[in-house]
């Protein structure tokens, strides 16, 4: 027992010692003077000049680029002639004024700026020569719309489409591949067991300034890509003289689900939503968007 009290009794001391000494507190003149200059420095942040945003007008953005998301840098040199020569936009009235003809790989740096406009940067893939690349392709359709009275050929409109399989698998990927192949050439039997089959067709791009929008050209664009598809699968003579049927069976596309404006366009032109993908497209912050397949079965 005297053990055990000559043990406890320093820790009593050292207890008691501890219950009764005051404890000592941080200056609140210190912590004044943090908390004054924290609040200046906010205040002078407050005030300190935002940095300019880029101001596009809300009508030359594309319905493309994801909710939310910055306004582009307009760059294609369309813009800067219409905003010299107005008069050519009051002379145009509807598609049928402007002039559509094949886009060669001359067109790349145009077809690269319009690309950038429309979509996301990460569907813009090597700027000018991966479009120049897809210009020379001999699977794929590209078609310009110009102003007639322009010397300079400028694009208000671009439509871009994959008429073989080769194509597909080069510019389309593999993802777009394998989702072509189980929602559509297997369910649908469309033959698609070589590079240069063609009765499957893709539609890549297509898209309008914002100055020439809501008169009718992307129909026109999109009408003549289906033209020059079904006129690239027409029948024809193997080497034995039998007819093959290449004949067009379907043309497909995706495009994400808050672009109302091009749901509205295909679905006019006959096209049907048959695949919903969700969290395929990113958005601003951390939204994502579903990806949908959309297609036109040729009768």
């Amino acid at each position: 027992l005297r053990c055990a009290v000559v043990l406890l009794l320093p820790l009593l001391l050292q207890w008691t010692r501890c219950f009764f000494c005051p404890i000592k507190t941080r200056r609140p003149v210190k912590s004044a003077c943090r908390a004054g200059g924290l609040i200046n420095k906010l205040r002078a942040k407050g005030n300190r000049a935002k940095p300019e945003l880029l101001q596009v007008d809300p009508a030359l953005a594309s319905s493309a680029l994801p909710p939310g998301s910055t306004a582009p840098e307009l760059k294609a040199r369309i813009h800067a002639l219409l905003e010299g020569r107005p008069e050519l936009l009051e002379r145009m009235s509807t598609a049928s004024d402007l002039h559509i003809s094949a886009m060669t790989p001359d067109d790349a740096q145009d077809l690269a700026d319009l690309q950038e406009e429309w979509f996301p940067k990460e569907s813009c893939r090597g700027g000018a020569p991966w479009c120049a690349g897809l210009l020379a392709h001999e699977g794929v359709l590209a078609f310009k719309a110009t102003l007639p009275e322009d010397e300079t050929s400028a694009p208000v409109g671009i439509v871009v489409a994959l008429s073989n399989k080769a194509a597909i698998e080069e510019f389309g990927g593999e993802a777009t591949v394998d989702i072509l192949r189980s929602e559509l050439t297997i369910p649908k039997y469309i033959p698609w067991d070589s590079p240069d089959r063609r009765e499957l067709g893709y539609v890549l791009s297509l898209g309008i300034v914002g100055e020439l929008r809501r008169r009718g050209l992307g129909n026109a664009l999109l009408q003549r890509s289906l033209a020059e598809l079904r006129s690239a699968a027409k029948a024809s003579n193997t080497f034995l003289g039998e007819q093959k049927d290449t004949a067009l069976r379907a043309v497909a596309l995706h495009l994400a689900d808050y672009n109302r404006v091009a749901r509205a366009c295909y679905e006019q032109a006959g096209f049907e939503m048959i695949k919903e993908e969700p969290d395929s497209y990113a958005g601003v912050g951390r939204r994502t968007h579903s990806s949908l397949l959309y297609t036109l079965f040729i009768d």
